[in-house]
């Protein structure tokens, strides 16, 4: 049974809501905050009353406008900024926040010695197998490495987001097993609507025969894209396949060389930023997430939530997503030959496309749905508000 030494709270955890507050300290609208989003969203966390601390007006509070969640701001200069846990403990004691959710390091940090202050229980949901800290020379690598074993002790529960990320935390950080459950990110269950699919190719001049492969994500070094890029150089000129890379970021311009390098402008297509993913998913016939390495992978779970095989990278991330040849197919990390193999499988083979498609939808919905997630946590959230038994 998890536990809480706050006796008030502990009167709570019979209550119908509970007013949870989470910590997001980030500059922009990321996995985590989608994370938040979809748990929020779900009609499993009705008992659950919400408050979205963030440290400045800006994209992380226009997203959670209109999510039925209470939006507050406390500014934070850094880890060891006093006045905003001061600041921060005050709040939680006036609006009676009754447990404290944090996600990330600096939140991470600062809420969790601001809710020691008032002696609120903190649940931390722990995103990424290694921390910006791991890659610290010494002796600044050790030193946060204790700071963050102290922290922990603090914590009365974890969230790792996967069996890889919890196994990291539990050695790295010293946090014993009995305080992990491991909860996968979610996503809402939807339809896919394919009456949008020949409109949507119409626009980016893909025929209705063509085989179109989609990657979505940021165009960063760690996405790498280009090896996505490299991969459709390396298919059959005489298929009609094309790819479609949906995002923007640093390696915007990078890639757009390296296409016309290639000379591939009338296979590959750069989207740009796009809100309307799902319509591009629903028009797709296969998902590319050609990542060095991933903690998890949401954008494979929306596409097979889609109903598209996914070709992903091997590692413990998209391990934990995709089935290899059932729902999808594993191939090396960087390895543009066997990426682009894995795509002219897929992409000649009909039959294989349909049976992945329909076995990764079934498995989304049945492992990575926002109602699961949010269900798991919620009777986490009330394991540790609730008196331990006599």
């Amino acid at each position: 049974m998890l536990r809480s030494g706050r006796a008030g709270n502990l009167m709570n955890a019979s209550l119908n809501t509970i007013r949870v507050a989470h910590l997001l300290f980030g500059d922009g609208v990321w996995g985590v905050e989608n994370y938040v989003y979809n748990l929020l969203a779900s009609s499993k966390s009705s008992s659950v009353k919400p408050v979205i601390i963030c440290t400045a007006e800006g994209a992380i509070s226009q997203k959670f406008v209109g999510a039925n969640a209470e939006i507050d701001f406390v500014p934070v200069s850094g880890y060891f900024d006093i006045r905003s846990m001061v600041a921060l403990s005050t709040f939680f004691r006036k609006h009676k926040i009754d447990l404290v959710h944090v996600h990330l390091g600096l939140d991470s940090f600062v809420g969790t010695i601001a809710a020691k202050m008032v002696d609120l229980p903190v649940i931390m949901s722990v995103h990424f197998d290694k921390p910006n800290y791991m890659s610290y020379r010494s002796p600044a690598r050790e030193m946060w490495n204790t700071c963050q074993i102290f922290k922990n002790k603090a914590i009365a529960h974890f969230l790792p987001i996967t069996k890889n990320v919890a196994a990291e935390l539990i050695q790295r950080e010293a946090v014993a097993e009995q305080k992990t459950t491991v909860v996968h990110p979610g996503i809402p269950v939807f339809d896919v609507d394919r009456s949008v699919r020949k409109e949507t190719r119409r626009e980016f001049a893909a025929d209705d025969d063509e085989i179109v492969v989609i990657g979505v994500g940021r165009l960063e070094p760690e996405k790498n894209f280009d090896c996505l890029v490299k991969a459709c150089a390396r298919l059959d000129p005489d298929e009609k396949v094309t790819a479609w890379i949906v995002g923007d970021g640093s390696q915007k311009e990078e890639l757009e060389r390296l296409v016309q390098t290639l000379n591939l402008q009338n296979r590959v297509k750069l989207l740009g930023y796009r809100r309307d993913v799902r319509k591009l998913l629903a028009s797709a016939d296969v998902f590319v997430l050609p990542s060095k390495a991933e903690p998890f992978g949401m954008s494979a779970v929306e596409a097979m939530m889609s109903g598209l095989p996914v070709v992903g990278t091997m590692g413990p991330g998209l391990g934990t997503i995709v089935d290899d040849r059932v729902t999808g197919l594993l191939v090396p990390p960087d390895d543009d030959a066997a990426l682009g193999e894995a795509i002219q499988q897929l992409s000649s083979d009909k039959q294989m496309r349909e049976n992945f498609g329909n076995a990764g939808r079934e498995r989304a919905m049945q492992n990575f749905s926002s109602d699961q997630m949010a269900e798991k946590i919620v009777s986490i959230y009330r394991s540790v508000l609730s008196p331990a038994p006599i």
